[in-house]
């Protein structure tokens, strides 16, 4: 009996100093993980700022080079214009709107194009205020614009396809169109200039029972990113 009851109480005792042991154990690297965790945060925190700094370096080099290249536009083109920065944007809906902040003190006025480097058109100013302005994208379904080939001079009216692109028409059969063909405006808009690109023909539908040709152009300028652009306001003198 007495060696049973010896055998239980080692057992007891057996168990609770591997009980034990093992609180000791945890208590002493229970600091540990919490110095690891808090050593790990840190780390992800840094990572964090500096994916931050690249990010933002990167974005002011971007910058730089379409400014660079707008420069470049106003020299070269010699048309007189307004620098113009993007405000706000949106591709998305219905109708297709972007807000610069330039306006009637900067001698804006409704139906002037705006482009963007190199003479590459991306809207038509649509409402104007005194130091804003909405301006109406390409692609907007009101947008029209009198175009034309470059490689042909094939004339048509250029409008706005609801965002998915822009459509060419009153083209008539005869006049020669061709896919890759680039298209720029003709100048028989009003305040619109001849030669601003426009886009380029990705396909046509042509049918001997069709008084016209029906043809879809992509635009040349990526319209969902925009930041800086020009308003043209006449060629000069």
């Amino acid at each position: 009996m007495r060696d049973g009851m010896d055998r239980v109480f080692g057992k007891l005792v057996f168990q609770t100093r591997r009980v034990s042991s093992h609180f000791s154990d945890f208590f002493r690297t229970f600091p540990k993980i919490n110095s690891l965790a808090k050593e790990n945060a840190l780390l992800n925190l840094k990572i964090n700022e500096l994916s931050f700094e690249n990010a933002r370096l990167k974005a002011a080099k971007e910058e730089n080079v379409v400014l660079r290249r707008a420069l470049q536009f106003k020299n070269e083109d010699k048309m007189l214009s307004v620098s113009a920065e993007v405000t706000m944007l949106d591709s998305t809906g219905f109708e297709q709107n972007f807000i610069i902040n330039r306006g009637t003190e900067d001698q804006i006025k409704e139906g002037y194009p705006v482009v963007v480097s190199p003479g590459i058109i991306v809207g038509i100013v649509k409402e104007v205020r005194k130091n804003s302005a909405t301006v109406m994208m390409i692609t907007d379904p009101q947008a029209k614009v009198d175009g034309l080939i470059a490689e042909t001079g094939a004339k048509g009216l250029i409008q706005g396809d609801h965002g998915l692109g822009l459509s060419f028409n009153l083209v008539t059969q005869n006049e020669v169109v061709k896919v890759g063909d680039l298209v720029i405006t003709s100048g028989l808009s009003e305040n619109i200039p001849r030669g601003l690109l426009i886009g380029e023909v990705v396909s046509i539908q042509s049918s001997t029972s069709e008084l016209f040709q029906k043809t879809n152009i992509r635009p040349v300028a990526d319209l969902r990113n925009l930041e800086f652009v020009f308003v043209v306001l006449g060629k000069q003198q």
